[in-house]
């Protein structure tokens, strides 16, 4: 299967056993820390970015400052942290957008393996496939028929070219044989206005930034894309329920540094966030947004992102997405 649950059979949370230099780790952080959002405010990795680091910034005892850098799928954030001194005063919060560059084989002015060093897997969320009120339809077979009664009229927008809520469409339209034109976005925020104007008709965004629009009416729900119904939205069937069998999807979000920053640096952000996101009332904020907390250790991460990586270059393979 193609989309296989890669989180489950990772044994995430392990403490690395390399020794920390405890001068280094002792003299770190002596000034304000910058985290790169590669995309616009408001959206999905931003909330997760921002709740993060208040909670960061007290454990370190210096200011967490969130930067957005959007654009090129993330790829110009990305950029930025890669070039950036290897000192863990500049962070890279990304998603998986960083393994669709690699699994297309994008050209970028970076490379994931050489240029940054995994920290830490945050977070885990599904998507939700949503339909604009003007649309007039209420679940994915209604979706269907409309489809068949306007044939080539339908089009979807994306947070960007490549990335999970693109794929996570074109997958689920292809399931239903709906044909859509694809509108990419520089990021889920600016793409809610013009969804709920009805001038997109179909849009895949994060659970914890799209529910808010669900739950104001402004936006129709049409499925999930976990395993099981979210209990935030427990009237919304799955993917795998309604469309396609064993269909299952998350945006997970991730940090980052430029390669060559000490170990003890790394260690130490990687516990400062493993705290973070064990404290109880960031974990019932994620909760509540339809996140799971994850804290993986750095070498879990590594591991994780080489088998993303390789999964989804089988899905590109296998359906012809291009990014040209």
């Amino acid at each position: 299967m193609i989309f296989s649950r890669l989180l489950r059979n990772l044994a995430i949370g392990c403490v690395l056993s390399t020794p920390v230099h405890a001068a280094t780790a002792q003299a770190y952080p002596t000034k304000p820390i910058r985290i790169v959002v590669p995309f616009a405010p408001g959206g999905s990795t931003d909330q997760v970015a921002r709740l993060l680091a208040n909670h960061v910034s007290g454990n370190l005892g210096v200011p967490v400052i969130v930067e957005n850098r959007p654009g090129a799928n993330g790829n110009i954030g990305a950029e930025a942290v890669a070039n950036a001194k290897p000192d863990g005063y500049t962070l890279l919060h990304s998603t998986s957008a960083l393994g669709y560059t690699a699994a297309f084989g994008q050209k970028v002015s970076y490379d994931l393996h050489k240029d940054l060093a995994p920290v830490s897997l945050l977070v885990d969320q599904p998507l939700l496939i949503m339909a604009s009120n003007q649309l007039g339809v209420k679940s994915l077979a209604e979706l269907g028929e409309y489809e068949r009664k306007h044939s080539g009229s339908l089009n979807y927008g994306s947070s960007g070219t490549g990335n999970l809520t693109h794929l996570g469409m074109y997958v689920i339209l292809k399931a239903a044989g709906i044909e859509a034109t694809h509108v990419p976005y520089k990021g889920g925020a600016g793409a809610f206005p013009d969804f709920i104007a009805g001038r997109i008709d179909l849009l895949a965004d994060p659970i914890n930034s799209a529910r808010a629009y669900v739950d104001a009416g402004q936006v129709r729900a049409l499925a999930v894309t976990s395993e099981k119904r979210s209990p935030l939205l427990p009237d919304v069937p799955t993917a795998s329920e309604v469309i396609l069998p064993g269909f299952q999807m998350g945006a997970w979000q991730a940090l980052m540094v430029p390669a060559g920053t000490p170990e003890a640096v790394i260690q130490r952000l990687n516990a400062a966030y493993k705290d973070a996101l064990s404290n109880s009332e960031v974990k019932a904020r994620l909760a509540s947004q339809g996140a799971e907390a994850i804290g993986s250790g750095p070498a879990e991460f590594a591991a994780f992102l080489d088998g993303h990586i390789g999964q989804w270059k089988q899905v590109v393979e296998s359906s012809g997405i291009s990014l040209d």
